[in-house]
């Protein structure tokens, strides 16, 4: 493999202080921008809280005048006398009691303008308003007319509302008209929008803001100052111009969705806040340079040296000079208990023949992986609850034929690990173990092979074939689909040399790529322990075959293994024992 240009480790020591230095000038960076931007979300979040108050409050403070009218007109004769009609003595009366009824709220709340009783009609509409405090005749006469012929051009168009508001301009005043339906009429009330902004008094004179209500097309009816007749409620949330300066703009819709109450605030206040951010960034940053500067002088005493004089007595261990021993007066403890490791390890390994310890541990390994693998608790106890389960609903013959097929499973698995097998009695045990499987999953596995007869009498190593069935089933069987598992053995040629090619194939979802990247690199399985069974076989390969024998998986349709062994034949069979030679 081609390596790139070395370099020494102050070189490298350089490059990580440098990137170290980038990367934090540049969090810092974005951690200004995010407190800036936090900053202003939670000014958003805080005045939209205010909006939100204030349009609750003002639809509180309405709601038992409404609960009041309600109650009292619903069931009111009054009401019916002067929808159907009646003699102009009744038709005074009646109005006279609605009169009455009003007067006795009209003082409820002081932002009441008026309040009206309407029942439209074609011929002669009814129109009963009692003034307020804040009432004006000439005023009241003008909203009036507009609350009829809105009610009535709504009746004309064959949609006569129910309940909501209408914002009305007056002048330089702007109104909120609410109005509920009763049977065939109307009972509502009149607010002068800029009592609905007085709750927010407080709030614009501290923090340098204005006030305003618009209906649903961003024309304004009221504001605490005269800056512009319209809003763009898009913009709810940004900073907008308005007479050449910037301000931010909030706005909150009602909950009757008739109308927005909302704000515009200058962002000074904000600005000073990110000023204070920005300054102490600077400060952090310039720490941090002094910090790296300082910390390259204490590491290139503390680590550099101490790693050159590492490198020179590695070369002189590396040249033969296993006596030699590493002296350091470094200050740092972690690299003196090194040496001292060092010098340990170099004085060991005289005595260690390390090559053939660590072959023959990797065979114990894998041996012991191997028995390990051979005792399946879990597969004996659902073989056993089959049988019981068979046992109960009497079926004699799937139980002998189920018991045949744990016995055969069983004595095969316990053969000796040693001692190759056949192809065709390699099948025979994985028929049996389907046998089972296919008892345990009745009508959900189909399990076909196609094994050549030139191949039935090559010799493997035993369980091979066993393991990826074993693996298809405990990974690819899923009860919403059809499963099928299937196996096909050939002879083929490659370079020259004749192969057994074993292919096991589901349709399953596959194998995962992590677990396809650990087992192509011999890897340990996942903490999991999946896939252990086959990277067992692989070993197994290594130890019989080196490296003629592969192993290849991947995926299509499911997962598939290919098993490439060197051919071996059968010659002949005495008292149990296969002898064997190469072929090919």
């Amino acid at each position: 493999m081609k390596v790139g240009k070395k370099h020494r480790l102050i070189w490298w020591l350089g490059m990580i202080t440098g990137i170290l230095l980038c990367a934090f000038s540049a969090f810092f960076f974005r951690f200004g921008i995010a407190s800036i931007e936090n900053l202003t979300g939670q000014e958003i979040e805080n005045r939209s809280a205010l909006l939100k108050l204030n349009i609750g409050y003002v639809n509180q403070s309405l709601d038992s005048i409404e609960s009041y009218l309600y109650q009292y007109f619903i069931d009111s004769e009054a009401v019916v006398r002067l929808e159907t009609g009646g003699s102009e003595t009744q038709m005074f009366m009646a109005k006279q009691e609605i009169v009455n009824a009003l007067s006795k709220i009209s003082g409820w709340n002081e932002s009441l303008q008026f309040l009206f009783f309407f029942v439209p009609g074609d011929e002669e509409p009814l129109f009963v308003r009692v003034t307020a405090g804040r009432g004006m005749v000439l005023t009241d006469d003008a909203l009036e007319t507009q609350i009829r012929d809105y009610i009535s051009g709504c009746y004309e168009k064959g949609k006569a509302p129910g309940k909501g508001y209408l914002l009305v301009k007056e002048g330089q005043e702007g109104y909120l008209i609410r109005f509920y339906k009763i049977r065939n009429s109307y009972i509502g009330m009149c607010i002068n929008g800029d009592t609905v902004l007085e709750p927010l008094e407080e709030l614009t004179a501290d923090y340098d803001c204005m006030a305003f209500i618009c209906d649903l097309d961003g024309t304004v009816i009221s504001a605490t100052e005269d800056l512009c007749g319209t809003v763009d409620i898009s913009q709810n949330g940004a900073f907008v111009n308005l007479n050449g300066e910037t301000y931010l703009q909030l706005s909150h819709l009602s909950k009757e969705r008739d109308f927005y109450i909302g704000t515009w605030t200058k962002p000074a206040a904000l600005r000073n806040q990110m000023q204070e951010i920005r300054r102490l960034i600077l400060v952090f940053i310039a720490g941090l340079l002094l910090y790296m500067t300082i910390s390259s002088f204490v590491v290139q005493r503390a680590l550099y040296q101490p790693v050159r004089q590492m490198e020179t007595a590695m070369k002189r261990v590396g040249d033969g000079e296993w006596d030699y021993v590493v002296k350091s007066d470094s200050i740092v403890a972690e690299y003196d208990n090194m040496l001292h490791n060092f010098n340990d390890m170099v004085s060991e390994i005289k005595n260690l023949k390390i090559d053939n310890y660590e072959k023959a541990l990797d065979i114990q390994k894998s041996y012991l992986q191997y028995l390990q693998m051979q005792v399946n608790p879990h597969f004996y106890l659902n073989a056993l609850n089959i049988i019981y389960s068979l046992a109960q609903m009497k079926h004699y013959a799937l139980i002998q034929e189920m018991t045949m097929s744990l016995v055969e499973y069983s004595r095969y698995m316990f053969r000796s690990p040693e001692q190759l097998v056949t192809v065709q009695q390699e099948m025979e045990h994985v028929e049996h173990y389907m046998k089972i499987q296919q008892m345990r999953f009745p009508d959900r596995i189909v399990f076909t092979a196609e094994i050549s007869a030139e191949v039935e009498d090559a010799l493997i190593p035993p369980f091979v074939i066993q393991s990826f069935v074993e693996n298809s089933i405990k990974y690819a069987v899923n009860f919403e689909q059809h499963n099928v598992c299937s196996i096909r053995g050939k002879i083929v040629e490659s370079h020259g040399e004749l192969y057994v090619l074993i292919e096991v194939r589901d349709n399953g979802k596959g194998y995962q790529e992590e677990v396809l990247e650990l087992l192509r690199n011999d890897a340990d399985a996942d903490a999991s322990g999946k896939y252990v069974g086959i990277r067992n076989v692989k070993q197994r390969l290594a130890l019989v075959f080196g490296d003629a024998a592969r192993v290849i998986l991947k995926n299509e349709d499911g997962a598939v293994a290919l098993i490439f062994l060197p051919l071996r034949w059968q010659e002949d069979e005495t008292d149990g024992d296969i002898h064997d030679t190469a072929g090919g």
